[in-house]
């Protein structure tokens, strides 16, 4: 007997964004022992035992946070869709914190749209609503706030001061907090008297002490402002050698022999990947001979370099026996060349640092002190700044801060490293960050922890931008190829059944070509492109093309695309259906910084996309550009809105 279903609420929740029926039927054995297709089972069965439609819809938890709808009896679904969303009610609500408010919830969406989604007039048109509104002070503070770090962020310097303003204006608490960044831009902006009116104003932090260094007339304030922001985080000065260099290249201790220290304990590795470094080298390996924690050996691995790398590392070591060059005769990339040290470390720790940058004498001793007086961490990181060359801060984080974690710092027992790890994976950037999330998904949010430490670190920075928009590039959000490798890592780190990587083996799960290769020429039979986050009827279309393509033997690419008309339920991640799918041959996820050709393009279905992307692959169906940065992608061939 066929069971009394409505029709029409049938077919609304085949229409559902939150109903899954492939992930409904496999999620839930008992459907495939009757007769009836998933949605007419949930709507017969499913939504009476509070099931759960699909991965973006929790059932039981939307009834246990919402008790008038539990005391109803109703649908939690249907309750959902027809108000629940209105109400600002989650759709996935967890036993996690409370609830932003929806104010809230949709200020965080504009920004990920504005920042990693590559819009640009939408959203920042609906952040500035929001910004000038006065219902919501909250919202509207942040949402001057996001507005100006993204204009400072792309040197508008006078919008960017214009935000910040109003954003004190509604209320001036997050003064101690955006002072340096509000300095930077009125100083940048040749306002050197609002630039010292507002230090005059904030409570001194060592990045109010950094910011000053934009405004500095002479070496001598430069260096004094460093030295106060070195101070009030607790660390000796610092003073600069004589010579014409750049200012960081310059730096040494204040006091001779990096202050004495400690030459009895555990040995610490450092592993610094080095190619074509000749320029920046030195001040790298004089910042790790005045260490005053002196029990560390220093693996220098030449990646195959062009120039004089190697000779200046084999100069230094023959004077100080704890400097090790390891040469490698073909370029393996700065993780590859990290995994060829870390074959020869003999330290109790490891930690890294870069080339071309500058550590203070005390980053190697704060950091193992730290360790071995807090044996419930497995490992710890240091704070840095990037900078220019002359030390002006270049960089900030998305809520202002000058100062932030250093991921070269990271330090590990060796042996972890090896026996649960395995190494870095071997792609160009971004493998420090991708090892620490696989540390914590092992041991633990807090087994490693970041003490507040202050700048022991510089990180160099070249040009007028800190980080620019290249197509491996990074400010403080993801974008790009970095996107992508981030929600991979992230997919395979929560199933994989072990996360130990054989150095130099196969990566067992996919990243963009950028990223491994950096290769920027992609070969694909289709491309399709669409918003992918919520399985709506376009999605749902892409998954029976995709079905259609692996029997096929055809190789699919996918583009996401955001529209500011988006559920903000789902952010901008793939819809799990097609993150399941991707596997890096037959499915790969194309990225900013890719040429793609292809034979056949795909819009989805019953979509809407209105607006231009700025990181987005340029896409050519049979040498018709279809998909370019900057512009709205294209509809296909057939029309398809």
């Amino acid at each position: 007997m066929r069971p009394k279903v409505d029709p029409e609420a049938v077919a609304r929740l085949r229409r559902s964004p939150w109903f899954d029926a492939a992930w409904y039927a496999r999620t839930y054995a008992d459907v495939a022992r009757l007769p009836l297709d998933p949605a007419t089972h949930y709507a017969w069965l499913g939504a009476y035992l509070a099931r759960d439609p699909g991965p973006q819809f929790a059932a039981r938890a939307y009834l246990a946070a919402n008790p008038d709808v539990a005391a109803a009896g109703l649908d939690p679904l249907t309750h959902y869709q027809s108000a629940g969303r209105a109400e600002g009610r989650a759709a996935h609500p967890g036993a996690g914190p409370a609830r932003a408010p929806a104010a809230l919830r949709r200020l965080r969406h504009l920004r990920d749209l504005l920042e990693t989604g590559g819009l640009d007039a939408g959203p920042r048109a609906a952040l500035a609503e929001m910004a000038m509104a006065e219902a919501d002070p909250e919202a509207a503070a942040g949402a001057a706030e996001a507005l100006g770090l993204m204009a400072l962020h792309r040197g508008e310097v006078a919008e960017a001061r214009a935000w910040l303003t109003r954003r004190q204006e509604i209320s001036g608490a997050a003064l101690a907090r955006l002072a340096p960044v509000m300095a930077i831009a009125a100083a940048r902006d040749g306002d050197r008297a609002a630039a010292e009116t507002l230090a005059a104003q904030a409570p001194a932090s060592p990045a109010l002490h950094l910011a000053r260094i934009w405004w500095a007339g002479t070496e001598a304030e430069a260096l004094a402002s460093l030295n106060a922001a070195l101070g009030l985080a607790g660390h000796a000065p610092v003073a600069l050698a004589d010579g014409a260099g750049a200012l960081m290249d310059r730096l040494i201790p204040a006091t001779p022999g990096g202050g004495g220290g400690a030459a009895q304990g555990p040995l610490v590795s450092v592993l610094m990947a080095a190619h074509d470094s000749a320029a920046t080298i030195e001040t790298a390996l004089r910042a790790m001979q005045a260490q005053s924690w002196r029990a560390f050996e220093l693996l220098v691995i030449d990646d195959a370099s062009r120039d004089a790398t190697a000779d200046i590392v084999a100069a230094h070591a023959a004077r100080d026996p704890r400097i090790r060059l390891i040469r490698l005769a073909q370029n393996r990339g700065a993780y590859g060349a990290r995994n060829a040290g870390l074959a020869e470390a003999r330290g109790r720790f490891v930690t890294l640092h870069d080339a071309d940058d500058w550590s203070h004498p005390d980053r190697l001793r704060h950091q193992v002190e730290y360790l071995l007086s807090h044996p419930g961490h497995v490992g710890c990181l240091s704070q840095q700044a990037r900078c220019l060359p002359d030390l002006r801060p270049c960089r900030w984080t998305g809520t202002g801060a000058l100062i932030f974690e250093n991921m070269t710092s990271l330090m590990l027992p060796t042996d972890l490293v090896r026996d649960c790890l395995g190494g870095w994976d071997a792609v160009r950037v971004s493998a420090d960050s991708e090892l620490l999330r696989r540390v914590r998904q092992l041991f633990g949010e807090s087994a490693v922890s970041m003490p507040e430490t202050g700048p022991l670190a510089l990180q160099r920075a070249s040009g007028a931008s800190a980080t620019g928009e290249g197509a491996t590039g990074m400010d403080w959000f993801y974008y790009g190829a970095r996107r992508e490798y981030y929600e991979a890592q992230r997919h395979h780190h929560a199933r994989a059944a072990h996360l130990w990587y054989r150095p130099g083996g196969a990566r067992p799960f996919p990243a963009p070509a950028r990223l491994c290769s950096g290769g920027a020429e992609v070969t694909c039979d289709r491309v399709y492109a669409g918003l992918m986050t919520m399985r709506d009827a376009g999605v749902t279309q892409l998954l029976h093309w995709l079905a259609e393509d692996r029997a096929a033997g055809r190789r699919a690419g996918l583009v996401p695309l955001y529209d500011l008309s988006m559920s903000e339920e789902a952010g901008l991640s793939l819809h799990p259906s097609l993150r399941d799918s991707v596997d890096g041959v037959v499915v790969r996820v194309l990225c900013h910084g890719e040429v793609v050709r292809c034979a056949r393009y795909r819009r989805l279905p019953e979509q809407t996309v209105t607006e231009p992307h700025r990181y987005l692959p340029v896409v050519l169906e049979n040498d018709r550009q279809v998909i370019a940065p900057g512009e709205v992608p294209a509809q296909d061939a057939a029309g398809t809105p």
